[in-house]
């Protein structure tokens, strides 16, 4: 099982956690000029000495399109290879909409473009069909607290699982994400419930009940 973990442009990590993670990614948050991920994701690369560093971009958090692709032009410079893209979370985009409109301008620069993937309303073989055929670097899923529909996609998904973290800092985080649909499935499932104790959220609880797939662990200390 390869484990990768993420972290904002100012958050720093342990260097055993860059030492041990398979891959870092990078989040573009709202409000982030995208400049921010890549210079992150450059200081990440020399901290780990191989190019360990996935920019995430958010396709409705571009404000121009000289801040895509001027950005895209400096990482592929410094040795960046690997991009995330998402739709992000707010609603309307000034640029670019999905995935596909910033799979559409990527695609030319020669990254390893993966994808967000929702495994509670999208089946894989409409993903693999549809998005993998152009995101070869396959998915990571978004929060998902149902380990039987996460253990259908076995096939190029790493499944996203939030750290052990509180109940406030799991929904400040879904919320930011726009995915309170996931919450809402989780406390009404008893499969989800099992994993939300008043503690918070036991990661290594589910994980265990997970199929031995890649894992992406969502940082919510910083939430």
């Amino acid at each position: 099982m390869n484990i990768s973990i993420e972290k904002t442009p100012k958050q720093v990590l342990s260097h055993y956690a860059v030492d041990t993670a398979s891959a870092v990614s990078i989040t573009h948050l709202p409000g982030t000029h995208l400049s921010k991920v890549k210079d992150a994701a450059i200081e990440l690369n020399e901290i780990a000495g191989s190019a360990k560093a996935v920019m995430h971009i958010g396709a409705r958090n571009i404000q121009t399109e000289s801040e895509l692709h001027e950005t895209c032009i400096a990482a592929k410079k410094a040795g960046i290879d690997k991009i995330l893209c998402i739709g992000g979370s707010t609603y309307e985009g000034k640029v670019y909409q999905t995935v596909f409109d910033l799979y559409d301008q990527l695609a030319p620069y020669g990254f390893e473009l993966s994808c967000g993937v929702y495994p509670q309303s999208e089946s894989f073989n409409n993903v693999e069909w549809v998005r993998y055929n152009k995101f070869r670097g396959g998915g990571i899923s978004q929060l998902c607290f149902n380990p039987k529909i996460l253990n259908n996609w076995i096939k190029k998904t790493k499944i996203g699982v939030p750290s052990n973290c509180s109940l406030k800092g799991l929904y400040k985080y879904i919320r930011l994400c726009g995915l309170t649909d996931s919450l809402a499935h989780a406390l009404g499932n008893l499969k989800g419930m099992r994993y939300v104790t008043t503690d918070g959220f036991n990661t290594v609880k589910f994980v265990n009940d997970l199929n031995g797939q890649d894992i992406h662990v969502y940082n919510l200390y910083t939430y």
